[in-house]
């Protein structure tokens, strides 16, 4: 009878940390697209407020309505600024976090290759067990006198 592979413990956790890996790397890659999706609507903003102090700067508006519009897009710029720095963030995060699982995937398969082995290594020896017990009963019925082999 053919042994279980001693490592599958080990074999199974790892399975179970790479596939907690995988699903943080989803998770991290949710986030920053995401803070991308928050990075592209403040450009937006950005781009639209600029485009609507030229049309009021072309109709001559007060003063203080400039100051406000510039007020109002500083305010706009440093939000973008700080949502740059965010998906720069989580950028290092998901990298981080697809290393790890890239690793674990690595380890994993290690394992894996080492159940193979073990499985081919009980497979040759069932098969040679197998295989001395037909000898060893060829080797009695021929052993036998006077009996007929058919």
């Amino acid at each position: 009878m053919a042994r279980g592979f001693p490592l599958e413990p080990v074999r199974a956790v790892l399975h179970r940390k790479t596939e907690d890996a995988a699903a943080a790397v989803r998770g991290h890659a949710q986030r920053l697209e995401a803070a991308r999706a928050k990075l592209g609507e403040l450009e937006r903003y950005l781009a639209e407020y600029r485009a609507q102090q030229q049309q009021v700067m072309a109709q001559g508006a007060a003063s203080h309505r400039l100051r406000e519009f510039q007020a109002f897009l500083s305010r706009i710029q440093t939000a973008l600024e700080a949502q740059a720095s965010e998906v720069a963030r989580h950028e290092s995060l998901w990298e981080s976090a697809r290393t790890f699982w890239a690793e674990a995937s690595r380890r994993e398969q290690a394992f894996d290759v080492l159940a193979e082995r073990h499985a081919d290594r009980e497979l040759r020896n069932e098969i040679r067990a197998e295989q001395k017990l037909q000898d060893e009963h060829a080797t009695r019925k021929s052993a036998r006198p006077g009996e007929n082999p058919n």
